[in-house]
């Protein structure tokens, strides 16, 4: 039974709730952002208040790279947009890598494992400008490759016996992201650097 609120129900509430939610995955919407409007959006009494949610975001951009992202299908729910239920990139007994053209959530934890994972930003469309990297401490090696301009932060970031090494700033530059690091390396390694002159190569004889 929908229950009636100054002319509008519950129904018309969770379907601009469901609006904003897809204008996050597409990279219209800031994490944050979303939250706020959702409760807005819970506490509207009218239609005004409902439309109002919604109208910047046809012509709204992405925060990075000014282009919007990839539409996500209706109902499918991605990882990575709440800490509840982050993108996971395992390394466990052999090597992952996250390369080329790709959305980068807001939301990323990474067990280590045995072996190496590595998380290539270079080509990645970011929607959230602050990023939280989960790191599980395992003996494996983990490389976080950024494009100029983006920024790690490894306040948080416990190396146990194994080591952090970060050639990246610790401040971003305008419009750009940063990683927030946290947890343990474990017996492992964890590096984030820009990109070498033979990723750049590569990756302009591919464009």
């Amino acid at each position: 039974m929908t229950v009636e609120f100054g002319g509008i129900g519950n129904a018309d509430r969770e379907q601009v709730i469901s609006d904003l939610r897809r204008a996050a995955e597409d990279g219209r919407l800031a994490p944050g952002e979303l939250d706020e409007r959702t409760e807005r959006a819970r506490r509207a009494a009218n239609f005004a208040d409902l439309n109002a949610l919604l109208t910047d975001l046809e012509s709204k951009g992405a925060p990075t790279g000014g282009e919007l992202m990839p539409r996500v299908p209706t109902g499918l729910v991605m990882a990575g947009y709440s800490a509840a239920d982050p993108l996971m990139l395992s390394g466990g007994y052999l090597s992952s890598r996250r390369v080329g053209e790709w959305v980068l959530p807001p939301y990323l934890r990474v067990p280590s494992g045995l072996d190496s994972v590595w998380i290539n930003c270079l080509q990645a469309r970011p929607v959230a400008e602050v990023i939280d990297l989960e790191i599980l401490p395992g003996a494996g090696t983990i490389v976080l490759i950024l494009p100029e301009g983006w920024a790690v932060n490894v306040d948080r970031l416990s190396k146990g016996i194994g080591s952090i090494r970060v050639r990246a700033p610790a401040l971003p530059a305008p419009g750009c992201p940063i990683f927030v690091v946290r947890g343990s390396v474990g017996l492992g390694t964890f590096k984030a650097r820009g990109a070498r002159r033979s990723e750049l190569r590569r990756l302009a004889r591919g464009r």
